[in-house]
């Protein structure tokens, strides 16, 4: 079968397809529409009426989908659908789940080899598809990082744990108490500093300014100010404005001195009830000085709390909020290039839910999903569409849409942030507090940088990392109860794995019956793969290359391993060809 799938995947493996996927790529890009920017009302869309816009949608709005998904959506229409997810039940707690765990497999838990696994549970089962994927764009705009957490034993992955669950509590919440949520919880202030932050002293000593910083960079605000349509404001001498300057920091970070809990750092707390829970405030190490910034001035004196609440509110209320976290949003589950007009319409409702209301998540990611660039782009076929989907997005759209099962409820695919022999990313594991990519990447020298547009995820995309995912695809789908197993350190020290059974399985069935009818085999995983978005042309460059794998022969048993390497190896060339990895 090896030689049979080197052959029938020897093109898109080859180095002419790096070259090709990094040129196709470049233009996953969303086209502006010619909408008046100064209408932020939503264009009422249709509801889906083929299964191809319903397989769009979910891929966007989620993880893809089933046939019986495909159809339910095309039954309760977006709005219905909309309304269902929102309402679902959430899925448990992963910090709740981390405790059962941590109590009955305590040597693999203090590896922290588990997390990921926690992490990856609700995402791989949860019936809340939308939330889940709210959960993950959340996660790569207020990130943390297995080494920012420095944080030991067991309580490390509690800690990021509750992280997890903190932005799923707020996924269709408040941003304004996610803000909140997210800069009182240890994980964050581990991250960037504010746990154990200390006022300034006389001997030179002065509050760390990271979380300062990144919550007005990365976390509300960014780096200049932005018009509604996420457009840069200019001062008269045509340059853009800055949003803050180093006094600003300076300022803000005062504010964040005295917050704390109960953990020693390097040592393993017997504590683990601290860990899903806030950090509290030591009114002794807050800094009392005047704090002024973003033209708000908290006078001398005020306690560490009222401090808080008068900075979360400042930010909260800027007007770059919308605009800003608004194209994030967009750029997460819908295109790169959002026009000026979809930003505005979307930042609209981030400041005005309809109700009067600021900040109102539930609001915003129907307005992103919902918008008429995203329902109903005019080519999708053209040149400025789409976004390149990530790999993590991938790997979930695979596991839920093929028949995986978890012996036992574990779903034990472990750490796949390595990029040279997995997928270089996986919830909360971005290397830095600036992701896995920036919102502003462009490839330098790429057809893309000419036109002035961007690809975030592109900065996690190489011929080398195209390779290794291929192979790993590849191990997921003929042998995955080997390839989803833990290697840790058991209480004696010992090098000691996970039990095979342990592992995932994965059941083929319905897809080996098709094995000899691959046209038809073809058309599914166009469907449910790539939104039936895969051209003619690649489609008969597909079937040629499947219909040299023999499925013929005497023996049974043959037949099944021939019919599987079929499914294998068109599989495979649908997952990584551009016209898959780029979703319009």
């Amino acid at each position: 079968m090896e030689a049979d799938l080197v052959e029938a995947t020897e093109k898109p493996l080859s180095a002419e397809l790096g070259l090709a996927l990094t040129a196709s790529l470049a233009l996953a890009a969303c086209g502006g529409s010619e909408s008046d920017p100064s209408r932020p009302a939503l264009v009422p869309v249709p509801n889906p009426l083929s299964d191809i816009e319903a397989s769009r949608f979910l891929a966007q709005a989620g993880f893809g989908g089933k046939y019986e998904d495909i159809d339910r959506l095309k039954s309760m229409g977006y709005e219905g659908w909309l309304a269902q997810q929102i309402n679902e039940a959430p899925a448990p707690s992963r910090w709740a789940y981390g405790m059962q765990l941590k109590s009955n497999d305590l040597p693999a838990f203090q590896n922290w080899q588990v997390l990921p696994n926690i992490l990856w549970q609700s995402i791989f089962t949860g019936k809340d598809a939308l939330q889940q994927r709210m959960t993950l764009a959340l996660s790569e705009i207020f990130v943390i990082s297995y080494s920012g957490v420095d944080v030991a034993g067991p309580v490390k992955a509690l800690v990021m744990a509750h992280f997890m669950d903190l932005l799923q509590k707020n996924a269709f919440g408040n941003f304004r108490q996610l803000l909140e949520d997210v800069t009182l919880s240890i994980a964050m202030g581990r991250m960037l500093g504010t746990l154990g932050n200390l006022k300034e002293d006389n001997k030179g000593r002065r509050p760390d300014e990271n979380y300062a910083r990144e919550v007005m960079q990365l976390f509300t605000i960014g780096l200049y100010e932005l018009n509604l349509d996420g457009s840069l404001k200019k001062d008269s001498n045509g340059q853009p404005i800055e949003t803050y300057t180093l006094d600003t920091v300076s300022n803000l970070a005062r504010v964040f001195t005295g917050w704390t809990a109960p953990l020693q750092f390097n040592v393993p707390s017997p504590d683990y009830e601290v860990s899903h829970q806030p950090m509290t405030h030591a009114a002794a190490n807050h800094s009392l000085l005047e704090k002024n910034f973003l033209g708000t001035s908290i006078p001398a004196g005020t306690a560490g709390p009222a401090s808080l609440k008068i900075a979360l509110d400042t930010l909260f209320n800027h007007p770059n909020v919308g605009p800003f976290i608004g194209r994030q949003l967009i750029q997460r589950f819908v295109c790169s290039n959002p026009s000026p007009a979809y930003i505005f319409r979307v930042a609209s409702v981030f400041n005005n839910n309809g109700q009067s209301v600021r900040g109102d998540l539930t609001a915003v990611i129907k307005a992103v999903l919902l918008d008429p660039e995203a329902r109903l782009a005019a080519d999708l076929t053209g040149q400025a569409v789409g976004k390149h989907r990530e790999p993590m997005i991938r790997l979930v759209q695979l596991i839920r849409t093929l028949d995986y099962r978890s012996p036992d409820g574990a779903w034990r695919l472990g750490n796949t942030t390595d990029p040279s022999w997995r997928l270089g990313q996986g919830p909360l594991g971005a290397v830095s507090v600036f992701n896995f990519f920036r919102p502003g990447y462009t490839p330098p020298g790429s057809e893309l940088a000419k036109q002035g547009l961007v690809a975030p995820e592109m900065q996690i995309v190489s011929e080398t990392s195209t390779l290794v995912q291929v192979n790993y695809w590849y191990s997921l789908l003929m042998d995955p109860q080997s390839s989803t197993l833990r290697t840790y350190n058991d209480a004696n020290g010992n090098n000691a794995n996970d039990k095979k059974e342990t592992g995932l399985s994965l059941f083929l069935l319905e897809e080996k019956m098709l094995a000899e009818q691959p046209a038809i085999l073809l058309e599914r995983f166009n469907l449910l793969f790539a939104c039936g978005q895969l051209s003619e042309g690649l489609k008969a460059a597909i079937m040629s290359s499947i219909n040299k794998i023999n499925i013929v022969d005497t023996n049974p048993a043959k037949v099944e391993s021939f019919k599987k390497n079929r499914v294998v190896a068109m599989l495979l060339m649908v997952l990584s060809n551009p016209e898959y990895l780029v979703l319009k």
